[in-house]
């Protein structure tokens, strides 16, 4: 009777490593294109007219925009199935949200 060893040899044990490494880069290069088109509106160009500024979530599926349009600024309501114009702003480029958000609040007063 002829007996097999059970201990892999190099070439096996090599396919297995080129295996398994494979597999990881296949998910990591998935993960990463996931990633890369769900933040994709987050990154805005700097030749483009439409630049969105900032956004702050307020509720689930609520939240406000801050947008620049051909270098002017909207503070947009953002709903579940609308976006409301709350504001449009006027001021230097220096002004933080906070103060933005603020003079929108007067506005609406």
């Amino acid at each position: 009777m002829m007996f097999e060893s059970t201990d892999p040899t190099l070439f096996s044990t090599s396919l297995r490593m080129i295996w398994g490494l494979l597999i990881v880069l296949g998910i990591l290069f998935a993960i990463y294109g996931i990633m890369r088109k769900r933040l994709s509106f987050a990154q805005s160009n700097s030749k483009s007219k439409i630049q969105i500024k900032e956004i702050r979530h307020l509720m689930p599926k609520k939240s406000l925009c801050l947008v620049e349009v051909d270098g002017q600024n909207f503070l947009l309501g953002i709903g579940t199935d609308t976006i409301t114009l709350l504001a449009p702003l006027e001021g230097s480029k220096d002004t933080s949200f906070h103060a933005k958000l603020a003079v929108a609040e007067q506005n609406g007063q």
